[in-house]
């Protein structure tokens, strides 16, 4: 079985003493709500390939890490086994977002509330990733 591997980046901000979290709406083959991911290139850190991921899917630049979650999450699909790691970023929601690729990817983004965010992502590792974000953050004060 091919594996690859790659990241997910969990990227949220604090307004008016909620947190709020981007979500990506997805259309190339499946339609949902997901956190920003992709694949680490040939060479690349995982540090680099989050950031990456982020600008090319959320044309954001100005995010920093506050932390990588140490359980990796993985599944297989098409006979290739995936496993991704999480990062927690910060992010100011007020920069301008845009979805737009030469391969479009997603066509829709919100910043949704903390207790929102659950209820909308469509699979079950992105709320398993989710938990395990919340869970980090609880002691955040950033």
């Amino acid at each position: 079985m091919k594996t690859k591997y790659g990241v997910t980046g969990v990227l949220f901000d604090v307004k008016g003493g909620k947190r709020y979290f981007l979500l990506l709406h997805r259309v190339l083959n499946w339609k949902g709500w997901e956190f920003v991911k992709g694949g680490i290139e040939k060479g690349e850190a995982a540090e680099q390939a989050v950031l990456r991921e982020i600008k090319e899917e959320a044309s954001l630049d100005k995010v920093s890490i506050v932390s990588v979650l140490p359980k990796k999450f993985s599944w297989t699909s098409n006979g290739t086994k995936y496993i991704y790691t999480p990062f927690i970023l910060r992010a100011d929601m007020n920069a301008p977002v845009s979805v737009e690729q030469e391969i479009v990817e997603h066509d829709d983004f919100k910043w949704v509330e903390e207790e929102t965010v659950a209820r909308m992502l469509t699979h079950g590792d992105n709320r398993r990733i989710f938990a395990e974000v919340l869970s980090v953050l609880r002691d955040y004060d950033g």
